[in-house]
């Protein structure tokens, strides 16, 4: 049978506070404490130490036999990126910087990242299939059957909503991860085809944040570092904003882009493809002219990070 427009958008909502769902909890990741950071709990926050221990009896954890296991929530960092300090320094000009706790930074958040979107990954496509089991034997039950549904631009305005929300809270990791759940695999091949034109929910993000003063330089950064950090997962977010400024800029101008591209010196090592310690070389004119270069073909020029 054909979906109603009653089931379409019923099935619409659904699937959005599914998705939303599974983002909440991707974030919390179990860590087992080191004897260290058990014992330094203990002697500075003894109440602290107390609720852990309750927390771990609690939750029956298999570790909790031997091990006291807090839950950590790994996106806080990464829905921070475009604060991170590390990356926050004056590169180019003056002494040459330490690159060290840059690179540290970033091979932890590159782990972070990728414990946070296996888990989110894993944990909607266990969900939405026993999710939409239950939704056809609800439907069988009243004497319908439905294979695969095909959303229209309308049923697919309500999922863009629930994107725009973590977007306009300044989640940009969450927003993203929305597009990308919603796009998977077992979705598209399973149980719903979205339009085929005139849905571009990742596009429509990087639209939205431009154009609202509290979120297009933050967006930038962000765009920027979840390229490097999710080693080229998440990197085609990077021609879509290069795009979009180049042909509606909003509140980021392409002179301004170019100026958080520069100050990202992981970025501009990449798309330079080139080490830190040549770069600095270069005139200041010839090293903006490269990068001014490199950012609009950039999706022909991704490779390897150079920093020797």
């Amino acid at each position: 049978m054909q979906a109603s427009i009653e089931i379409r958008k019923k099935l619409a909502m659904l699937i959005g506070s599914l998705i939303s769902r599974c983002i909440r909890e991707a974030r919390m990741i179990p860590h087992v404490l080191s004897r260290e950071e058990v014992i330094n709990i203990l002697l500075g926050d003894p109440a602290l130490f107390e609720k852990l221990v309750l927390d771990e009896h609690a939750g029956d954890a298999e570790l909790s036999k031997e091990d006291l296991t807090v839950q950590v929530d790994v996106a806080k960092e990464l829905e921070r990126l475009d604060r991170v300090e590390a990356f926050d320094r004056s590169f180019w000009d003056g002494p040459e910087v330490d690159l060290a706790p840059v690179l540290d930074m970033t091979n932890q958040l590159t782990r972070t990242f990728a414990v946070y979107l296996g888990n989110a990954a894993t944990l909607f496509d266990r969900a939405f299939e026993d999710f939409m089991n239950k939704f056809r034997q609800s439907l069988q039950k009243a004497g319908m059957t439905l294979k695969t549904v095909d959303f229209t631009l309308d049923d697919v305005a309500v999922l863009e909503s629930n994107a725009i929300s973590h977007l306009a809270a300044g989640e940009f990791l969450q927003a993203f991860t929305f597009d990308r759940l919603l796009s998977s695999q077992i979705m598209m091949k399973q149980v719903v085809n979205l339009p085929a034109e005139g849905f571009l929910l990742r596009e429509n993000l990087v639209r939205y944040a431009l154009h609202d003063a509290n979120l297009a330089a933050s967006l930038v950064k962000f765009v920027i570092r979840i390229s490097y950090i999710s080693q080229g997962a998440w990197e085609d977010l990077v021609p879509v904003m290069v795009r979009q400024i180049g042909e509606e800029p909003g509140l980021c101008s392409p002179a301004r882009l170019l100026e958080l591209i520069e100050q990202d010196v992981v970025f501009s090592c990449n798309i330079l493809r080139n080490s830190y310690a040549e770069i600095r070389k270069w005139p200041t004119d010839q090293r903006r002219s490269a990068l001014e270069s490199g950012f609009r073909n950039y999706k022909d020029r991704v490779g390897p990070s150079k920093f020797a």
